[in-house]
């Protein structure tokens, strides 16, 4: 086991143990004053802003924002005290640096103390992530006695053993991880919330996009790549399949404006695409053709490579290897949509659609379909409420007095 965060100057039990020293009320002013400070640093740091999901996390801890989830916290604790659950162990996925962050900082604001299990796998993002909350949480002392970072390659006894530490266990990962550790016991009054893995989508008004001038298409084919380019569309909320929306002939002009402004966009960035991610995305085409009637809308070796379909098939779904392949598919109105969507949909990054619209349409999907509906560029944007939780709620416990 190596320990992150303190630096390894005592035993791991005696690390572990300290824990239980240190106490936190719900929004803690030390705690607030330690994100302060790692925002601060975060956003003028040049070597972290190189990194746009780094900027995003240290914009999403301002003060203005946390005074914000306060305010929320407050109007909850209305109808019941919320408080610390106690200790809360975090299982980082391997694929997105800045997750654990959103999930570790939000249970210490709910005065948690917390554990840490991070990725063994390296990045630039995830070193200077570290190196700086290495320097901030030594400023903090108080803070720093209340978390612990660590990492170990997979053990059930070394899980076993944080896990009977815990009052609440977070697991951050694929499927496969998420049902690993639901076979690790937990204490009997302890809980478990799990990310497993998810997909989304994005959706296209034809028409919107048609009646879009230049500027606005330009703006549309940005918000496209920060949804689906940032992590190689590997996130749980990276668009993977694109729904069009309207008559046929609209879909095709838009079809004809849209994608050739997002090849200008990845032109303007200077986006390169790999060899591995072109391998990959052939490979997975291949699967996806030998598996579902299917058609590809362009040259295998396009980036973005494009799949028309008439549905996001399950075969589909798992052959799909990200890197800027997209499946296509076309429908006259959201209403014949409704179907598309499954229990592992997370998240529709829609443009064109009106808020009433999509209400009214979210209240006839299956249950468990789509847990977010957003606007386009905003399907990475983190949230306090995830996967159909309320994290706010979901790291406290309810007291009821009356």
């Amino acid at each position: 086991m190596e320990f992150l965060i303190p630096a390894a100057t005592k035993t791991p039990e005696a690390a572990l143990d300290a824990l239980a020293d240190a106490r936190f009320a719900p929004f803690d002013p030390r705690v607030t004053a330690f994100l302060a400070d790692f925002s601060a640093r975060m956003l003028a740091d040049p070597v972290l802003r190189a990194f746009p999901e780094l900027v995003a996390l240290g914009y999403w801890f301002r003060p203005a924002a946390v005074a914000a989830l306060a305010a929320r916290h407050r109007a909850l604790s209305d109808t019941a005290l919320l408080r610390p659950r106690g200790v809360v162990l975090h299982i980082a996925p391997g694929n997105v640096d800045a997750v654990f962050v959103y999930s570790w900082l939000l249970a210490l604001l709910c005065g948690n103390r917390n554990i840490v299990r991070l990725s063994r796998r390296d990045s630039a993002a995830r070193s200077a992530l570290l190196a700086l909350l290495a320097v901030v949480l030594h400023a903090h002392p108080e803070v720093a006695a209340a978390n612990v970072l660590l990492s170990y390659p997979r053990d059930d006894s070394v899980s076993a053993a944080l896990s009977a530490r815990c009052q609440l266990r977070v697991v951050w990962g694929g499927n496969d991880t998420v049902q690993h550790f639901r076979r690790v016991p937990l204490p009997p009054l302890s809980t478990e919330l799990v990310f497993p893995d998810r997909q989304a989508w994005a959706a296209f008004h034809a028409g919107a996009v048609c009646a879009a001038d230049d500027d606005a298409l330009a703006r549309l084919a940005s918000n496209f790549h920060n949804d689906a380019f940032w992590f190689g569309q590997q996130a749980c909320s990276s668009p993977r399949a694109v729904l069009w929306i309207g008559e046929s002939g609209d879909i095709a002009a838009a079809k004809r404006r849209f994608w050739p402004a997002l090849t200008a966009e990845l032109s303007r960035r200077s986006v390169r695409d790999e060899p591995a991610e072109l391998a990959a995305r052939i490979v997975a085409a291949h699967r996806m053709a030998a598996a579902d009637e299917m058609r590809t809308a362009t040259p295998l070796s396009s980036w973005p490579l494009r799949i028309e379909a008439d549905s996001f098939s399950a075969a589909a779904r798992d052959a799909h290897c990200g890197y800027g392949l997209f499946i296509e598919i076309e429908r006259p109105d959201l209403a014949a949509a409704a179907s598309l969507f499954r229990d592992a949909d997370q998240t529709l990054a829609q443009f064109g659609f009106d808020t009433q619209t999509l209400r009214a349409w979210a209240a006839t999907l299956d249950d468990r379909a789509l847990d977010r509906i957003v606007p386009l560029g905003q399907a990475l944007q983190f949230s306090d409420r995830w996967d159909g939780h309320d994290l706010l709620l979901a790291f406290s416990r309810q007291v009821v007095i009356g």
